[in-house]
């Protein structure tokens, strides 16, 4: 029986080496296919990771509340827009395709939804209304910021000043694309273009493919704009793109299950199912925010893929790690403050030490309790020295940190330290005052030379 278990023991072993292996980044060494295989198969690991932990699926249900609540003011004003663009008729298409995977239901939630924003008149609200409206989508938009921040790992959200102007930003040029999109869309189904086409051999499979293409092509825009614009980082368009690509192949997937739900259900399910439309609304929303911050997460782990085998869970560090983190962050502010070069910011100075961004704001954070370091008014935020690095030693910022503790933290007065640990400690410190004391993060003979 042991050699049974050793055998089992030794099997599941080799295949948990095996698939460690398969973590490991590619290198130059290994082939296209081999490279871009195993890092889609490590983006799509990471991924799944992420929503077993729950994350995603809290805050896309968090998110369907305020959808709930915001979802007609924010068309209202969307609408007025458009309106005042004279391109209020390309909503209907739009949310009609939105609502795609409701099925049969899309055309009532749609109408329905149209036939709501026309009552509701921007134009002739009055200045209390126009500001609860207002501030109810910028509120919307801020809880959105917030998921996105969580997923590519931002600790701080837009500005005040700069949320306004980007959630306005975003409110007009939204209107806009869906305009050119649905504007290019009936371009290509006009009479001459079709016919033309058709009297191609194969033409009406040719405008069928291309009619696919093209929508899949917007939808896949719509939403890599949304991954660029939403965080309060910088994504590149290639990630941003291939995620905005996996969440529409996603989102169509979604459409098709829930269109054969529909299908095949008998008479006196629809029956009963015309009770369950708001409830199954709400599931739509709660799998459409899921499927968003989902695709999210795929642009983030391809544009930062030396994150996929750290995730997103605080990491458990040892004291000297913590120590060494806080050491090294200090030393590189310090360094390009000295070199007078631009300030480190805090993703790029996670970039930099290839550590967890969580790690690298707990340390920033400790920097800034102790007054070591101060932020600039730049977005995103980036840090400066607050005193003369020519007197910052070593030690002195070692022994802050160590006696450093948030406004948070439980009194050590209520504590009872037991003495000879006290002494042992106070002993630690004098030493390394004496030994190390003078140790500093700015050499002077450097500069002389």
């Amino acid at each position: 029986m042991s050699e049974a278990n050793q055998a089992i023991t030794a099997r599941l072993e080799k295949l948990k080496k095996q698939f460690n292996s398969l973590l490991t980044p590619p290198t130059a060494k290994d082939s296209t296919v081999r490279f871009i295989g195993l890092r889609a198969f490590q983006v799509a690991f990471a991924v799944a990771r992420d929503l077993a932990q729950g994350q995603l699926s809290l805050r896309a249900m968090s998110l369907v509340y305020y959808t709930v609540i915001s979802f007609i003011p924010l068309l209202a004003l969307t609408f007025s827009v458009l309106k005042g663009l004279g391109a209020h008729n390309s909503m209907e298409p739009a949310l009609l395709n939105l609502l795609a995977p409701l099925g049969d239901r899309a055309d009532e939630v749609t109408r329905n939804i149209i036939m709501f924003v026309e009552n509701v008149r921007v134009d002739v609200l009055g200045f209390v209304s126009l500001g609860v409206l207002i501030y109810t989508v910028l509120n919307m938009m801020q809880k959105i910021e917030a998921a996105f921040n969580f997923i590519w790992s931002v600790s701080e959200g837009r500005k005040l000043a700069t949320r306004v102007s980007d959630y306005l930003f975003a409110l007009i040029v939204s209107p806009l694309l869906i305009f050119v999109s649905v504007g290019i869309s009936s371009y290509i189904n006009t009479n001459f273009f079709a016919v033309y086409i058709e009297s191609l051999l194969f033409g009406g499979t040719i405008i069928a493919i291309v009619g696919t293409l093209f929508a899949f092509f917007f939808m896949s825009m719509a939403f890599a704009f949304a991954y660029r614009f939403i965080p309060n980082t910088r994504v590149r368009f290639g990630p941003a793109f291939i995620g905005g690509m996996m969440t529409t192949i996603i989102w169509k997937a979604m459409g098709i299950f829930f269109q054969s739900v529909f299908a095949n259900s008998s008479s006196n399910e629809i029956i009963y199912l015309a009770f369950f439309t708001i409830i199954l609304v709400m599931i739509f929303i709660y799998l459409g925010w899921l499927v968003l911050l989902t695709g999210s997460s795929i642009a983030y782990y391809i544009q930062n893929p030396t994150r996929i085998h750290i995730g997103r869970q605080k990491p458990r560090l040892s004291i000297a790690d913590q120590e060494s983190n806080a050491l090294n962050v200090a030393f590189l502010i310090i360094k390009r403050f000295q070199a007078q070069q631009t300030p480190w910011s805090a993703m790029e100075l996670s970039e930099h030490l290839r550590l967890n961004p969580i790690v690298v704001d707990d340390v920033l954070d400790t920097l800034l309790g102790i007054n070591f370091i101060t932020p600039t008014d730049q977005d995103p935020q980036r840090y400066l020295p607050t005193g003369a690095v020519e007197r910052a030693t070593i030690q002195s910022l070692w022994r802050q940190m160590r006696h450093y503790a948030p406004s948070t933290h439980v009194n050590s007065n209520i504590a009872r330290p037991v003495p000879e640990v006290n002494e042992f400690l106070k002993d630690l410190e004098e030493q390394a005052a004496q030994e190390l004391g003078e140790r500093r993060f700015h050499n002077s003979d450097e500069n002389n030379e």
